[in-house]
């Protein structure tokens, strides 16, 4: 079960409950730490993405289900909250397993189908996350619907504009399909002034997985048109895990002076201690040719485990 199935999972614990009126709230969450050694000789103890959330479903007909879904992150490497609340998830959600309706603040549909799906080693989080991807869709102020139906999923989001940092409205879309061994992705993205379009597949054979995207945006890191790319690798032997990850994104066409593409690379190792807990190891580097997405670069050992 690949990244995004495992979402479209949690989503539909939402909505799928038990047979009692009412269920029990559910605790989820994921600490990652990792200690790093960055470029300049810097050791640290650094955090990525740890996060704590509840979810509550409750069963009001045999088809029809709603619940909740909150969730915080918190540095785990000092245990003081990162955001501001409920940021990164604050969702209610009605409907049934085939179609449902969800508002309030959730996952990016290109974050949960496309770079959270291509970057395996460690689920896009810490230093090694995808700095090149562009990102249109908010995670606030947010109305979705999602339909399911045998393989494909279509979900469908619109976002409010927000007054206070006078970021415009916008909407988004994504159509996947997924089987066993093949998952695809579509997804599309804009508001007034930018825009985003990617495709996405991952296909998985005798425990080797193969991923890619390919996505081209407007305005949303510099000025014109970029082309952007990335491809992963995942060898998977017993327990352990191999991994190689590899984007580049081109200058925006138009762009202003000293724009330029960049490279971004990382090798990884995953040995899963069980199915909630690995330890990993990870070289990462960033090379920009340019100054918009800086430069970096890490080794870093670290320890995962989910809840």
């Amino acid at each position: 079960m690949n990244l995004f199935t495992r979402r479209l999972a949690v989503a539909s614990l939402l909505l799928l409950g038990t047979l009692n009126a009412r269920a029990e709230a559910e605790v989820v969450g994921r600490l990652n730490l990792s200690l790093e050694r960055r470029g300049g000789g810097q050791s640290v103890v650094a955090d990525n993405a740890s996060r704590i959330g509840f979810i509550d479903t409750e069963h009001i007909t045999p088809d029809l289900f709603a619940g909740v879904h909150l969730e915080k992150g918190f540095d785990g490497s000092s245990g003081a909250q990162v955001g501001n609340g409920f940021d990164r998830m604050a969702e209610l959600s009605i409907g049934n397993p085939a179609f449902w309706l969800s508002l309030g603040r959730f996952g990016s549909t290109a974050y949960l189908g496309i770079t959270d799906v291509v970057s395996l080693h460690n689920h896009d989080t810490g230093i090694s996350a995808d700095a090149l991807f562009a990102h249109v869709e908010p995670l606030g102020r947010k109305l979705g619907v999602t339909g399911k139906v045998d393989a494909w999923t279509l979900q469908l989001v619109k976002w409010m504009a927000d007054p206070v940092s006078g970021a415009s409205g916008g909407n988004a879309a994504l159509l996947a399909y997924d089987r066993p061994g093949l998952s695809l992705a579509v997804s599309s993205g804009q508001d007034a002034r930018r825009f985003e379009h990617s495709v996405r597949m991952l296909a998985s054979h005798a425990g080797v997985d193969v991923a890619f995207y390919v996505e081209q945006d407007n305005n949303v890191l510099g000025r014109g048109k970029r082309l952007a790319k990335r491809a992963a690798l995942a060898w998977h032997v017993g327990p352990s895990e191999w991994h190689w990850n590899e984007g580049r994104a081109g200058a925006y066409r138009g762009g202003a002076p000293g724009e330029s593409g960049a490279r971004q690379s990382t090798l990884a190792y995953n040995y899963n201690l069980s199915a909630r807990t690995k330890v990993y190891a990870l070289a990462t580097r960033l090379r920009d040719q340019g100054r918009l997405y800086g430069n970096w670069s890490s080794t870093a050992i670290g320890l995962r485990q989910n809840f």
